[in-house]
């Protein structure tokens, strides 16, 4: 088995996500304001100790590119405390950086600011120190935490009360205080020292550097931190994510060497532009799910397959305790139902088991919505929704609508493969002080790029942690409702 390891959360993401993985929506989440909306070169921009913008730097389709050499930028309103989350890509050999608390002075814009590394991964001569997200010069960032050059990166640099972090990729990398006295020793024994107004202001502008390389910038927002700010905090949520296969391995759980698989990108991608969990991903189960480990997680996530080398005792434990425990959740996507077939309590606890699938991974199929006011369906429509999609869809034995709240049902009047049975495929249920959530949904890796997928998956995440409301009480009309409409919407045409 290959495990990428839980000391590290998140550092082997190599090949993170391709430019549809932006997700889509998020620059529009609550306090975050788009710094590369339309017009927002001039809105926002304007060039280190002038008026306008360099001309090399161009926005086009909401990317920001330097080209050739003609100054820096810096936004035209300074920030104190924020949240500032981007994306980078920088052309072979390329050196930039990002800075913060930057002072127009007769100076660069170096010599007040403190950079976050935008840099060529294998730029000759790098090191931790110096290379991709390291705090420059001062606090290093693993560079193999990088993407190759010519690839997008997921940046973040959080700023509070003088404390600040820098992500990349979806680790948090580099965590300082400035002024403490590690801050002031690591400074002291650096160029920095003589330099008298570094990282001197508590309130500055952020800066684009320019330093002569190509250098592309995307999905630039920035939120100001206020006191209790909910996404200020970083030390958020934890989800395991199991992605072990001990039967079938679906495509979109498959790893390639040392990189994490599609669904796990994406996932852990989604709890960095949420602010609301970190995502740790694992393929061993027999030595990541155990007890001790477990007491670091919110939320455990399964899309896996078959009998897995968990002990029963481990099993039992985490049914009957972790899971029923107040602030605990489990979500089950996909193939999670494909999982434990003849151990009664996963698949009382999940809601049912896997039975076939007569809608193949290629079938378009249509979707309706139940409950529109919950977060995990929320994103999908009002109730009576129809959503038409393509995705392989499961039907399940076990099936126990006394005990779950389905939101998301196939639609069988509109959708051309018709069986006479109600085919769910969205529900939540809560399970002692716990709560579970099941996503039929998943099989195809455009379903997991889909914004409205993402953020179904987003909103349920919260809803099991507890951070947004939802009902879980038992719907079982629906069920029957769907049967009766199966039933008759498969005897069409028939004698």
């Amino acid at each position: 088995m290959t495990t990428l390891p839980l000391e590290r959360p998140i550092r082997a993401m190599l090949t993170l996500v391709c430019a549809c993985l932006a997700v889509p929506g998020f620059a529009d989440e609550a306090g975050f304001i788009d710094l590369l909306a339309d017009g927002a070169l001039s809105e926002q921009w304007r060039g280190y100790r002038a008026e306008s913008s360099p001309d090399a730097w161009r926005l086009e389709d909401g990317v920001l590119t330097l080209e050739g050499s003609g100054g820096g930028l810096i936004t035209k309103e300074p920030y104190r405390d924020f949240d500032l989350r981007f994306e980078w890509k920088i052309a072979p050999g390329g050196n930039s950086g990002v800075l913060y608390r930057v002072v127009e002075t007769e100076e660069p814009a170096y010599h007040t600011g403190v950079e976050y590394q935008v840099l060529d991964p294998e730029f000759p001569g790098v090191t931790d120190l110096n290379g991709p997200a390291s705090l420059y010069a001062l606090y290093p960032a693993p560079k193999e935490t990088a993407k190759p050059a010519g690839e997008w990166n997921t940046g973040r640099i959080v700023s509070r009360d003088g404390k600040v972090e820098h992500w990349l990729n979806g680790e948090r990398v580099v965590s300082a205080e400035i002024g403490s006295d590690d801050w002031n020793e690591r400074v002291g024994g650096s160029k920095f020292a003589d330099w008298k107004g570094f990282a001197k202001n508590a309130t500055g502008h952020i800066a684009l550097q320019d330093h002569g390389s190509r250098v592309w910038y995307r999905n630039v927002r920035i939120k100001p931190l206020a006191a209790g700010d909910e996404a200020a905090s970083t030390d958020s949520k934890r989800m395991l994510f199991v992605t072990q296969s001990s039967g079938f391995r679906h495509p979109t759980v498959t790893r390639k060497s040392s990189d994490y698989s599609h669904s796990e990108q994406v996932m852990q991608q989604l709890g960095v532009e949420s602010g609301a969990f970190r995502v740790d991903c694992t393929q061993d189960v027999a030595t990541d799910f155990t007890p001790e480990l477990l007491a670091n997680y919110d939320v455990v996530a399964f899309y896996t397959t078959g009998d897995l080398p968990i002990p029963e005792e481990t099993r039992e434990w985490f049914l009957n305790t972790w899971l029923a425990e107040e602030g605990h959740g489990f979500l089950g996507v996909h193939a999670a139902a494909d999982t434990y077939h003849n151990y009664e309590p996963y698949w009382d606890m999940i809601g049912g088991t896997f039975a076939g699938h007569p809608w193949t991974a290629g079938t378009d199929v249509v979707l309706r919505v139940h409950d529109g006011d919950h977060p995990a369906a929320k994103p999908w429509g009002p109730a009576g929704t129809r959503i038409p999609l393509k995705d392989e869809i499961y039907q399940f034995k076990h099936w126990q609508p006394e005990k779950v709240r389905v939101l998301m049902s196939l639609d069988m009047e509109a959708t051309e493969i018709k069986k006479p049975y109600h085919v769910p495929v969205l529900w939540v249920k809560d399970y002692g002080k716990g709560r579970v959530m099941h996503m039929s949904l998943g099989h195809r890796e455009d379903v997991w790029t889909n914004p409205t997928y993402q953020a179904s998956l987003i909103g349920g995440v919260r809803w099991l942690l507890g951070l947004e409301e939802g009902g879980a009480a038992p719907n079982p009309e629906v069920s029957d409702e769907q049967q009766k409409i199966a039933v008759a919407a498969a005897s069409v045409g028939k004698p």
